[in-house]
């Protein structure tokens, strides 16, 4: 029922959140800082003036302790490899992330357990002020910690954290929609709800100023199937994202130039209104979208760099390995070794004059 489901102390209003008020270079530093090039931060640091407020709603039922999880560590050297671990670990390190994020910036976020833990709260909340110098954020993270230790337990009652997610909205709707914003909603979850009518729990959001983010936590077909179906069924602005391997596949299904790394797969997660990041798993690009593509990884400086690809491809692949010259290759999470981000090769092999001819 959704009276066992806590509320927030009291619903925060969109004027009191913490504003990130540092110059946008060194927030852009900030973000860069943990791992993400030029343009993902750039994406980031708008995603927090689009939505000033994020729900987390965490699946820790008894099921995400199936082993079937995957991480990506760091080892002597700074040698990266991909290992296997359950899938509450695997979304524990993508909490613990996107916590330190919200810490950095301000970016009020809450992070509420479908389950109560054996300890600890249900619901911790992260990024009310700005900075992790702050002594309220090292708490804030302590608790994050302790959320992550906890043992997953129990079913998967998604209809009342959903509810009660939409209550918060609702009651933040007039201040959001004054000021043009949106809250971020993501639900990461690796089964069925078990109390009740998703479709219809998720239906009064459709009223409301809100983006949804569905990080499934498994690739089996039916839970696949499930959330894909209620994408269909309601007119939502709804985003459901396989594990990052997954992702990947669809992902290079339609761009095989392109390796898809853990950072984009970080900001699709966050949120993010860049039209761009929408259909990277649904179609092929268009070769204008590639100069948006290289502006999301590289930066909006990129672009002034890029001849459009219409007017002479050879140009724009010469323009195009100039601006990736000095990025670092990242993990590639389906041929397990680092990549850069775009393989110049195979993106001519996929535009160049040959391809054209049979478009």
């Amino acid at each position: 029922m959704t009276e066992s489901i806590p509320m927030a102390s009291k619903v925060v209003a969109v004027e009191e959140l913490p504003s990130n008020n540092r110059p946008r270079d060194e927030a852009i530093d900030i973000i860069r800082r943990m791992g993400l090039p030029q343009g993902i931060a750039e994406q980031i640091l708008k995603s927090t003036e689009s939505f000033p407020v994020r729900y987390w709603i965490v699946d820790n039922s008894g099921s995400m302790s199936t082993g079937d999880g995957h991480r990506i560590l760091t080892g002597p050297g700074g040698r990266e490899g991909m290992v296997t671990c359950s899938r509450w670990d695997e979304l524990g390190s993508a909490i613990m992330w996107h916590a330190r994020l919200a810490v950095e910036l301000g970016a009020y976020t809450e992070f509420r357990l479908l389950n109560a833990p054996g300890s600890g709260p249900q619901i911790v909340i992260a990024g009310t002020t700005v900075g992790s110098y702050d002594p309220a954020s090292a708490e804030e993270l302590r608790c994050i910690d302790e959320l992550i230790a906890s043992t997953p337990t129990g079913r998967t009652p998604l209809c009342a954290q959903i509810r009660a997610v939409t209550a918060q909205v609702q009651a933040q709707k007039e201040s959001l929609l004054a000021t043009g914003k949106r809250a971020c909603i993501i639900v990461a979850s690796d089964g069925q709800a078990t109390d009740g009518d998703l479709a219809q729990a998720l239906a009064p959001l459709r009223s409301l100023p809100v983006w949804v983010v569905v990080r499934l936590c498994t690739d089996d077909d039916s839970v696949v199937e499930y959330w894909n179906s209620i994408d269909e069924e309601l007119e939502l602005d709804l985003d459901v994202l396989d594990d990052l391997s997954g992702e990947a596949a669809e992902v290079t299904s339609f761009s095989p130039f392109l390796t898809y790394a853990m950072a984009l797969h970080r900001l699709r997660e966050f949120g993010t209104l860049y039209k761009l990041v929408d259909i990277l798993d649904e179609r092929r690009l268009s070769k204008h979208e590639l100069i948006d593509l290289v502006a999301l990884i590289f930066g909006d400086d990129a672009r002034e760099q890029l001849p459009h690809p219409s007017l002479g491809f050879k140009p724009f692949l010469r323009a195009l390995k100039e601006v990736q010259a000095g990025a670092p290759p990242v993990w590639d999470p389906l041929r397990h070794r680092h990549r850069p981000w775009i393989n110049i090769k195979a993106l001519s092999r996929a535009y160049g004059t040959k391809a054209c001819l049979v478009m």
